[in-house]
């Protein structure tokens, strides 16, 4: 298969608006068999679903079999164990993957939360007393899981007003049942994200407390494609066609979502209307390690791990022996 460089690659596909041709040559070769999953949070994973539907997997010589589990955990535990080849995980479960030893790397950003276009945040009944950050003494805080980057964030959230963390309490509630949760008073304030998160705030119900994933950077990384270590050095090639793929489509979905709602749609199991007013994540472009660093310093912070490294450490690059 002719070598093109990552960047060039990247750029052949996005240049065929993700309808990607290659040089004739590669296509005549045998496809590459790759095995990987996703998780069942749909929303962070536009940009790999996107380029198998859109056939740009098939177009850089690679056949994926993509399979769905139901937790970045989950997901992580199979790469590292070889019954995947990749996996699209939650980056905070790669990092705390990565920290206590578990063979992985990274080669390519799944979604990267923007803090210019909040999709979720701590959300209250419209006619909940509470307004600001001084309101939360005692009250309690439903999560979908308590090691997600919620908490943390939430106390960084109190820690710059000046109020002590602990004068909140989390508790675990299924996402899908938070809106239930708040109209019966079992909890005070929900952490919503996209479609639960725009699906609430539509009925008018509720309003926005806090985006406080904010508080941990302008743009961090909330996801992330992964492999286990030997297999990336075992398929250098495939690696960086891989990537390459994502983050072309990444770049393509970003740009065309309005335009895209109907298949997004089809792909994730959800209406045309809630795909085109949804505040959507932005996939990831290019693996920018400062992008990655603030969600490893904040599990550290949280007691997630128990300490920190430099992100470049996780980046696997198949142009390297």
């Amino acid at each position: 298969m002719p070598s093109l460089s990552r960047r060039a690659f990247t750029q052949t596909l996005i240049g065929a608006g993700a309808a990607a041709a290659l040089p004739q040559a590669a296509r005549a070769q045998t496809p590459i068999p790759v095995t990987g999953a996703i998780t069942s949070v749909y929303y962070d994973a536009v940009p790999i679903l996107w380029a198998q539907k859109a056939g740009m997997f098939a177009k850089a010589g690679i056949d994926l079999n993509l399979g769905r589990l139901p937790t970045g955990a989950a997901v992580t535990a199979a790469v590292a164990g070889g019954s995947l080849n990749i996996g699209k995980s939650t980056f905070f479960a790669v990092v705390a993957a990565f920290a206590h030893g578990v063979p992985i790397v990274v080669i390519a950003p799944a979604v990267i939360y923007d803090s210019r276009f909040p999709n979720s945040a701590l959300v209250v009944p419209k006619d909940s007393p509470i307004h600001t950050v001084a309101d939360l003494d005692g009250k309690v805080i439903a999560v979908n899981n308590l090691s997600e980057p919620t908490r943390p964030a939430t106390e960084l959230w109190l820690e710059k007003n000046g109020i002590a963390k602990d004068v909140v309490k989390f508790a675990e509630v299924p996402m899908s049942a938070m809106p239930a949760a708040l109209d019966a008073h079992r909890t005070d304030i929900a952490f919503l994200t996209s479609p639960v998160f725009d699906e609430a705030l539509a009925t008018g119900k509720y309003r926005i407390l806090e985006p406080v994933l904010n508080e941990i950077a302008p743009r961090w990384w909330f996801s992330a494609i992964i492999a286990a270590r030997d297999w990336a050095q075992s398929n250098r090639d495939a690696v960086r066609r891989i990537a390459s793929v994502v983050e072309a489509s990444a770049a393509y979905t970003n740009a065309h979502h309005g335009e895209l709602s109907a298949q997004i749609a089809d792909l994730v199991g959800a209406t045309p209307a809630s795909i085109a007013s949804m505040i959507w994540p932005q996939g990831g472009t290019a693996i920018v390690p400062a992008e990655m660093q603030p969600v490893i310093d904040l599990s550290v912070k949280a007691g997630f791990i128990p300490t920190g490294f430099d992100a470049r450490d996780m980046i696997f690059d198949p142009r390297k022996g």
